[in-house]
């Protein structure tokens, strides 16, 4: 499973939400506070290398990066999908 406290870590890498993100709670819009489409991918393939999993193409969309809880969502199942 995906902690929020791992996510964090992975978000405050990239782009500005290094200055924001401990100031966010898991459903504010990361888009809204910094997050940019090229940010976006850059936690995507820090994701899938943290947690040793591959987002699916058809999956990939500004819905699942929109807000901690969703990506911490997303990686989860995709976690324990591999797991199956």
């Amino acid at each position: 499973m995906a902690s929020a406290q791992e996510i964090r870590t992975i978000l405050a890498r990239h782009g500005t939400l290094a200055r924001t993100i401990d100031r966010l709670s898991e459903d504010d819009c990361l888009f809204d506070n910094g997050l940019d489409s090229f940010g976006a991918v850059q936690v995507m393939m820090d994701l899938e290398e943290h947690f040793e999993i591959e987002f699916p193409e058809h999956l990939l969309s500004r819905e699942v990066f929109s807000t901690v809880r969703n990506i911490q969502d997303f990686v989860s199942s995709q976690v324990l999908r591999k797991a199956a």
